[in-house]
């Protein structure tokens, strides 16, 4: 059995959403195994932010000082954060800890 790419996952993932019907049935009509599509959509939800829910970082605007950071962490899930100013060491332990 040859894979599907991420693409076709996604547009199948689509039009599941769109039928109305189990996983496990849109996936036995599609002739996909159900694990396979498990994994996919739960991957897909994942990626998607809620629309409802505040995002849990926001930027504030600081005009006052320097436009680079001097300091940025990125954590695996992909939120970044980066620090400007006089950065506190204690600080920047208990956001990398």
């Amino acid at each position: 059995m040859r894979k599907k790419s991420k693409q076709v996952y996604y547009s199948l993932f689509c039009k599941w959403q769109e039928s109305g019907q189990r996983k496990a049935t849109f996936a036995a009509a599609e002739g996909i195994p159900k694990q396979t599509f498990y994994y996919w959509c739960k991957k897909f939800d994942t990626d998607s932010a809620p629309s409802t829910s505040p995002p849990p970082f926001s930027i504030i605007p600081m005009d006052h000082i320097a436009a680079s950071p001097v300091a940025r962490i990125s954590y695996p899930s992909g939120i970044c954060v980066e620090l400007f100013g006089a950065v506190d060491v204690a600080t920047v332990r208990e956001l990398v800890g």
